[in-house]
């Protein structure tokens, strides 16, 4: 009798956090979405063809569909369908996890972070996650060409998905696997660093003068000032100083959660590896933050911290010990509470409340939002 009872409690507790991702998911979506900006459209554009070496995979894999690549709707609508699939894969897997591991996607879902998660379509980090997840469960050679892959998607696949791949390995114990397949990684983001990273100015306006022919909307052409510099020219510097309002906020938030997942790997059990794996996660975790001495985008590289250490609960090893989580769950609430990302162009987060505002979203700003990018 009473372990029937017990097992209903059980039942209706997951059925409760069951409806709480749905109904985060829904605030997070409503919070956050947009369509991509202009900048990120030129994620998918610059292939090899057009003289381009580094960020080109993208726009080489998609260079059969001739002038259509450079048409903003085919383009929105790959990255708006890369992303949702992101989306979609953490949503099943945090149905399918313990319920710590849901509690934690929750508060990540209503906190800043999860507006962020559909603010920033567009952008190529679900490429590069999707490609990650793909590797942790493939053979070795595979695994390797997939990851070496991601540093022609955007090098900064170096500081996001690379450090959890070699956690994931470290995980698994495959020390071997990590030191040559750590090797072989940065000997292809040496040669990017080394001959690709800048393209002659004659290829680069001769793309724009191609993306003009064809493109019906304004063209953001500073995303190719990017090509004509170096990772270490005059791009690098403290893009943390002076730090924006919220960004210590934020960046203590990060570095917080990616030291309680780092200390969760901690197992008793594994001896001599736990010190490995602890270092190994929270370096992962913390990776994306480096990209602020090279890129301007501050909160993006925050979100992304946050992100890797979600990854780490979701994806990678056994999920750290209940107080951990319950530790994260916290520390993300917190966040929510208090803490802010900033958002591209001008946009703001959506307010939930009051409830007008959840209903003037539907009703009309959503369907104006189609609007704009169907006539686009």
């Amino acid at each position: 009798m009473l372990g029937g009872q017990t097992g209903r409690n059980a039942d209706g507790r997951e059925l409760a956090a069951n409806a709480g991702l749905a109904i985060a998911l829904l605030l997070a979506f409503h919070t956050g979405f947009g369509i991509p900006i202009l900048w990120a459209i030129n994620y998918y554009i610059p292939s090899a063809f057009d003289g381009f070496g580094r960020r080109s995979l993208i726009g080489t894999a998609l260079y059969p569909f001739g002038s259509l690549r450079f048409e903003y709707l085919f383009v929105a609508a790959l990255q708006m369908a890369v992303r949702y699939a992101f989306v979609v894969i953490l949503f099943w897997r945090a149905l399918h996890s313990p319920l710590p591991v849901k509690l934690v996607v929750i508060a990540f879902l209503i906190a800043p972070t999860g507006g962020y998660l559909f603010h920033t379509v567009g952008y190529p980090e679900d490429i590069l996650y999707l490609a990650l997840l793909a590797a942790i469960n493939v053979p070795a050679l595979p695994a390797l060409a997939i990851m070496g892959a991601t540093l022609f998607v955007q090098e900064m696949a170096a500081f996001t998905v690379i450090p959890l791949y070699i956690a994931s390995l470290v995980l698994r114990k495959e020390l071997r696997t990590t030191f040559v397949h750590g090797a072989v990684l940065l000997a292809v983001f040496a040669t990017i660093y080394l001959f690709l990273q800048t393209v002659s100015p004659e290829a680069i306006e001769a793309l724009l003068a191609r993306i003009r022919a064809v493109a019906r909307y304004p063209i953001d052409e500073s995303y190719y000032t990017v090509f004509r510099n170096d990772f270490v020219g005059e791009r690098m510097r403290n893009y943390y100083s002076p730090p924006a309002r919220y960004l210590t906020r934020a960046i203590m938030v990060a570095a917080s959660v990616s030291a309680v997942v780092a200390a969760g790997m901690f197992r008793r059990s594994e001896g001599p590896f736990n010190l490995l794996n602890v270092c190994c996660v929270f370096g992962a975790c913390l990776a994306p933050l480096l990209l602020g001495f090279f890129g301007w985008d501050v909160f993006r590289w925050v979100f992304l911290s946050l992100l890797s250490s979600l990854l780490v609960l979701l994806f990678l090893g056994r999920p750290p010990p209940t107080p951990a989580m319950v530790t994260v769950a916290c520390l993300l609430t917190v966040f929510a509470l208090a803490g802010h990302l900033e958002y591209f162009d001008g946009a703001r987060p959506r307010p939930i409340l009051p409830y007008p505002h959840l209903i003037d979203f539907w009703g009309t700003e959503l369907p104006q939002i189609i609007r704009t990018a169907l006539s686009r």
